[in-house]
């Protein structure tokens, strides 16, 4: 969900008749930002590093690996953060470790295109869901196979359960799983499909990711099923949209609830300007409230990998007091 941009720098070694490219890119962000519900207004800062490996073989597979160091920092709880490896040729795609699944992978957020807040203001409110679906439920450690034949492209996924007792994700609830006791995997599908026409581009993306323990501190199996389809468009003009809808089902509790989410962006000489909007409808009794919020964003680049950036995000959960938050700063792409 971090909409970050990088300009490489790559080192090319060569060992008899394979090569291998390392680069490494960067992004810092420095600014200001607040919000209501107590937070504090202040100063905020940040930088990210990635190396990026990759290389192709005699027999033509290329292969590569990159880190984030920022995400790595961030997540030590989880088996390889910010690692993802992968090997690809004729037969498609076979990815390793900090990575979409497949229902991720198919679906397209709606700040499609969007100018990026320094403190991810436009996609931290309570309405926004980045279609991750029950990716990270355990360790976040995911195996993905995609393939792509013309404009279809298709994906399966697998994530399995850890053993640990680190709170597991179910759409911003945090779930206790049990130690010693294998849950069954977390299993996605994926497809999606991209064309052109006359002034713009389009694509269309449908997802289906389940759980035989979503709820794996509890005997018994829950099990737990999302289904999800999105749309975007992007005209020449510079005007961009998305919307995407999901579907959760919970077995045996009465936690079924959808998601909907619609995003539109418009770019115009060196400015950026976004919106968008989601909301939560979950079931009476269910372990989430219904939630909805917005998002904007601006952002203007001065050239060179310089760009200055403003965000709000503004969301309500259940009875709850409606959260605000803002930031303004710059973002350095090197």
């Amino acid at each position: 969900m971090k909409k970050v941009l990088f300009a490489t720098t790559a080192l090319v070694a060569t060992a008899g008749v394979a090569s291998a490219d390392i680069a490494l890119s960067g992004s810092a962000q420095m600014g200001i930002q607040g919000g209501n519900n107590n937070a504090t207004t202040q100063f905020v800062q940040d930088i990210d590093v990635t190396f990026t490996m990759s290389g192709t073989a005699d027999n033509g597979l290329t292969f590569g690996a990159a880190i984030d160091l920022d995400e790595n920092a961030a997540n030590v709880n989880q088996d390889d953060a910010g690692v993802a490896i992968f090997v690809s040729g004729d037969f498609g795609t076979l990815t390793m470790g900090d990575t979409d699944g497949a229902l991720d992978w198919a679906m397209q957020e709606v700040d499609f295109n969007g100018a990026a807040s320094i403190n991810d203001d436009h996609t931290s409110h309570a309405g926004f869901n980045g279609n991750g679906g029950l990716d990270g439920h355990y360790d976040g450690q995911i195996l993905r196979y995609d393939y792509s034949f013309g404009d279809f492209a298709v994906a399966v996924s697998v994530e399995q359960d850890d053993n640990q007792t680190a709170l597991g994700n179910f759409f911003g609830a945090a779930i206790a799983n049990t130690a010693g006791v294998t849950a069954d995997p977390i299993w996605g599908l994926g497809v999606r499909y991209s064309g052109s026409f006359g002034g713009g581009s389009f694509g269309v993306g449908l997802g289906y990711q389940f759980t035989n323990d979503g709820f794996d501190n509890v005997a018994g199996n829950q099990g737990v099923a999302i289904t999800g389809l999105s749309g975007r468009v992007a005209l020449d003009s510079g005007f961009s949209a998305a919307l995407n809808y999901s579907m959760i089902e919970v077995d045996g509790a009465n936690n079924d609830g959808t998601h909907m989410g619609i995003g539109a962006s418009y770019t115009f000489d060196a400015i950026t300007v976004h919106a968008n909007y989601g909301e939560y409808d979950w079931d009476p009794g269910a372990i989430l409230a219904d939630a909805n919020g917005y998002g904007l964003s601006a952002a203007y680049s001065f050239g060179g990998g310089l760009s200055a950036h403003l965000g709000y995000g503004y969301g309500e959960t259940g009875a709850a007091a409606g959260v605000s938050t803002w930031s303004f700063g710059l973002n350095m792409a090197f």
